[in-house]
């Protein structure tokens, strides 16, 4: 009897280790320095098909983060560089107990798709700036301020640091144009008058290219909105229609195309348009955490801790993988992390192809690579 009960005990725990519904784990790899319990890991995808982890420190100020370049990352002999950024002292906030940072997945980190340049910008008060009515109201003008920090990703070294605080650069939507070109999008100026009795707010607006790494700055077009608080999602003026030309040279069809490279909401409605055919998840807590760079997934990152009831219950991490053609999930991955509900990981995690190879990769607690190999 005894003998027996032992059996059933191991068998039990055996099973609490179990991926339950997901692949076999194709490597894993630790970092050279992994994460402090003081920071905050994050994991990338670069255009040259390289891993990209960005550590953020948890306590105040955060000036200093940490970049590191993942190179053969399927391989047995990964090759890792790091570099330290000054982003300046900021009072960014981090979610870090529900696993999620959202900036810096889109507006933080800016990558040159063609593999020259990386620029790691930390912005303040933009938000502020970009309400007409926080600049048309005497005496409450809160004037933004940017760090940008431009990084030579062929000797992954830093050209340069420079703070910048002309509203249009320090405020605006900024990244890289499907033709490699840094631009920048956004509000320069408003002005108010009262025409008949009413107060009409106009906001200046415009498109720019930026030289790397002096930064210097050269208009596409420009245009005036009345009473607008963001940018036009359509063209419905003369002044907006007549960019789409201008436009054309740096791979955009429309400011609208420019919007959602640029702006987050804007990332957020592109990735949704790719998306539409994954089915509604169930249970709650499932939310969007990546679109591969060929355009062909989506990973969905089951964020609250999951619970398989066994003899001994266990918690676990869902990550599930879509087709975006059918909306088919091809893996659903439970990634178990012990018997507590408060011992959770931090995860983060990709979809990356390497050599032609489509894997679902996690960052653990900022320590670990691991790496599923897609169906």
């Amino acid at each position: 009897m005894l003998k027996r009960l032992t059996l059933f005990i191991l068998v039990a725990f055996s099973l609490t280790g179990c991926h339950c519904g997901g692949g076999a784990r194709s490597f894993s790899y630790s970092l050279r320095q992994p994460q402090n319990d003081r920071e905050f890991s994050t994991l990338h995808t670069m255009p040259d098909g390289a891993l990209l982890v960005l550590t953020k420190r948890l306590e105040q100020p955060k000036q200093i983060w940490t970049i590191r370049r993942i190179a053969a990352w399927d391989t047995s002999q990964p090759r890792e560089d790091d570099l330290d950024v000054d982003v300046g002292p900021n009072d960014e906030p981090l979610d870090w107990a529900d696993q999620y940072d959202r900036w810096d997945r889109n507006v933080q980190l800016l990558m040159d798709p063609g593999g020259n340049y990386l620029v790691v910008r930390l912005s303040q008060n933009a938000d502020t700036w970009n309400f007409i009515y926080n600049q048309i109201t005497p005496g409450v003008y809160i004037m933004p301020i940017s760090v940008l920090n431009i990084i030579d990703l062929h000797g992954f070294k830093l050209l340069r640091r420079v703070v910048v605080t002309d509203p249009m650069l320090a405020s605006g939507d900024m990244g890289f144009s499907p033709t490699g070109a840094l631009i920048v999008s956004g509000v320069q100026g408003y002005k108010s008058a009262t025409i008949d009795g009413k107060v009409t707010n106009t906001g200046y607006y415009a498109v720019e290219t930026l030289a790397l790494p002096d930064l210097k700055p050269e208009t596409v077009c420009s245009y005036t909105l009345i009473n607008k608080l963001f940018l036009a999602q359509t063209d419905t003026t003369p002044e907006e229609k007549a960019c789409r030309p201008k436009l054309a040279p740096l791979g955009f069809a429309s400011l609208d195309d420019v919007r959602k490279s640029l702006n987050f909401l804007g990332m957020r409605e592109y990735s949704a348009d790719y998306s539409m055919k994954v089915p509604p998840q169930s249970p709650w807590g499932c939310q969007f955490e990546d679109l591969s760079g060929d355009l062909k997934y989506t990973l969905l990152d089951c964020d609250e801790s999951r619970i398989a009831v066994t003899l001994l219950p266990w918690y676990y991490r869902g990550f599930r993988v879509f087709k975006l053609a059918d909306g088919t999930q091809i893996m659903d991955l439970k990634v178990p992390h012990g018997h507590l509900w408060y011992d959770r990981p931090q995860f983060s995690g990709v979809v990356a192809t390497s050599r032609g190879v489509t894997y679902l990769v996690l960052l653990r607690d900022g320590a670990e690579l691991e790496g599923y190999r897609a169906p």
